[in-house]
């Protein structure tokens, strides 16, 4: 899945570990991320990448949160 504008190191990484995410979710909640996953994509592609940088590095953060979560 490719954005039209280029994705810093930072957020690729973080949608790499949402892909892996999103399939290890039940299949019924999996559209539902999937459309968020997208819409929030195309969004951070849209700011400059040091914007992009301190967004993806906080979302990679709120999601090992949120694995570890459904971990327990």
């Amino acid at each position: 899945m490719s954005a039209s504008a280029a994705l810093s190191q930072s957020c690729e990484k973080y949608f790499a570990e949402i892909d892996t995410f999103v399939k290890a979710v039940p299949a019924d909640q999996q559209a539902m991320l999937k459309q968020q996953y997208d819409a929030s994509k195309q969004q951070l592609s849209a700011l400059p990448e040091a914007a992009q940088e301190q967004a993806c590095t906080q979302a990679t953060e709120q999601l090992k949160q949120v694995k570890a979560a459904m971990v327990k």
